[in-house]
């Protein structure tokens, strides 16, 4: 079991009090999604030259590595011109993960509005990524979001690219279960052979279709059958806690929500 966090849980905090509280609670790895006041961290000043240097100095000397690099590229484009943006994306991204020795690297599926065949598309978009990743040593993980929290409908779309070498998926466990209605069964029988990550959250649901996110096991989401349906499937990556914190700043702070995570995390795997 590998242990991991994204800075969505902690935006305002610089790298060495990430590195502390990864350390502190004994976490596997740091996930870069965002740093800071910029959310792509290929953008950012401080992922580029001297500054990325040592930075990933700094992540190594404290004995953590970087699971994945959480990028905002999207899979599904409403235009192919628009795919190449993406595509290029991927490969800064990639470029990226020498730095920090990581081999994996988040997107999105992406909308599929005005798509006129989504799984076609999706299936381009991916044997191209694949030559990326293939060419730096990496694995592209489509995340479950979007508009493609149907697992079946995702899985379809790597099985038309011909399921290719350097891309594999995340499931992200709130979503299935939450926007598409599936059990975890289910999910986990669609994504088996191919879960390089999860995404690992709770949440209570609001009156009117909403709801207010929750430290995991706190929550609604079927913690248990989840962990049940990915031992299943003979899963070994990362549990990688996602507290949207960047996003919903009202929920609670990641000096509580990450070291609870970690001890929550280690709980649920020790009581087999």
């Amino acid at each position: 079991m590998k242990t991991s966090f994204t800075t969505l849980a902690c935006p305002d905090w610089t790298v060495d009090r990430v590195i502390d509280a990864a350390v502190e609670s004994k976490y596997d790895a740091i996930d870069f999604r965002g740093y800071l006041d910029v959310v792509e961290v290929v953008d950012s000043p401080h992922f580029q030259g001297q500054d990325l240097r040592e930075m990933a100095a700094r992540v190594k000397d404290a004995g953590l590595e970087v699971s994945c690099l959480s990028s905002s590229a999207n899979m599904t484009t409403p235009t192919a011109a628009d795919r190449d943006a993406q595509l290029d994306k991927m490969r800064r991204y990639a470029e990226l993960c020498k730095a920090f020795d990581c081999r994996q690297v988040r997107i999105f599926g992406g909308s599929v509005k005005d798509v006129a065949d989504p799984v076609a598309f999706a299936a381009e978009t991916l044997v191209k990524a694949s030559e990326i990743a293939r060419d730096a040593g990496i694995l592209f993980a489509v995340e479950t979001h979007d508009a493609w929290t149907n697992t079946a409908m995702l899985r379809s779309a790597l099985r038309a690219a011909g399921e290719p070498e350097g891309i594999g998926l995340l499931w992200d466990l709130q979503h299935p279960w939450y926007f598409s209605g599936e059990e975890p069964e289910v999910s986990a029988r669609n994504l088996a052979g191919k879960v390089a990550n999860t995404h690992w959250k709770d949440l209570v649901r609001l009156p009117g279709e909403k709801y207010r996110l929750c430290p995991v096991g706190e929550g609604e989401l079927p913690i248990s059958r989840l962990y049940a349906a990915l031992k299943s499937i003979g899963y070994d990556g990362w549990f990688t806690l996602e507290w949207e914190k960047r996003w919903h700043p009202e929920i609670e702070e990641p000096e509580v929500v990450i070291p609870a995570f970690a001890d929550f995390i280690r709980s649920l795997t020790t009581s087999d």
